[in-house]
């Protein structure tokens, strides 16, 4: 039962070989507090125009009071993103609303309204921001991530997909797509996610989420 819940309630669960990978490759720290300053050299996101810049972003936002604030909301907080990041950087805002439906219960997750964290992002550095998972008290060698606001887990969130190595994959997908001058599907580019999590039918989940629990239902 703690195993089961434990899967539930955090994001990248990878297994062994691939720990060392996340480890080296989620070592940029977000930007602290909520001016977020020259974002591109921060973490690698492409801002369109504000990148040798200093500029506030205000980040939306984001209801976790119902299914439908949490999806509204939370689409605001992508779609405000998107406006200074390159459309070669974007994630479909479904994928990105799926899996942060799956990691959080609809927003109703400890992680997500104690630590705003959306996608269970872990953190192996002690002197970062942190919660453990209950009932844990000690430092384990990891935690999950906290962050000043939910809108910039997605910013974190945003960072992962597009830099580490285990989602390349999903990244040809898209770059295909949009070289093609097509939309980005978001139902091929979730068939790479299985390194996401070590749930073997991730991908399936995310596939219906979209599919059933969005589409027809939200306006998004």
């Amino acid at each position: 039962m703690f195993k089961s819940t434990l899967i539930l309630a955090l994001l990248v669960f990878v297994t062994g070989k691939n720990i060392e990978m996340y480890k080296a490759q989620l070592e940029t720290p977000l930007p602290k507090d909520e001016v977020i300053v020259n974002m591109y050299s921060t973490i690698q996101l492409h801002y369109a125009s504000h990148k040798t810049t200093q500029k506030k972003f205000d980040l939306p936002d984001i209801d976790t009071s119902s299914n439908e604030s949490f999806v509204y909301s939370l689409n605001r907080c992508i779609n405000y993103l998107y406006d200074y990041i390159e459309i070669e950087d974007r994630i479909p805002n479904e994928l990105v609303i799926a899996q942060a439906v799956i990691e959080t219960g609809w927003g109703k997750s400890r992680f997500a309204n104690e630590g705003n964290n959306l996608f269970g992002i872990r953190t192996w550095n002690k002197d970062e921001p942190y919660l453990l998972p209950i009932p844990w008290t000690e430092w384990p060698g990891w935690g999950v991530k906290s962050y000043t606001s939910k809108c910039e887990s997605v910013v974190d969130y945003l960072h992962i997909l597009n830099n580490v190595s285990v989602f390349k994959d999903l990244r040809n997908v898209r770059d295909t797509a949009i070289e093609n001058g097509e939309e980005p599907d978001p139902i091929l580019m979730a068939n790479h996610l299985d390194k996401y999590a070590s749930k073997k039918n991730y991908t399936d989940l995310v596939k219906t989420i979209i599919k059933f629990n969005l589409r027809g239902v939200y306006e998004i």
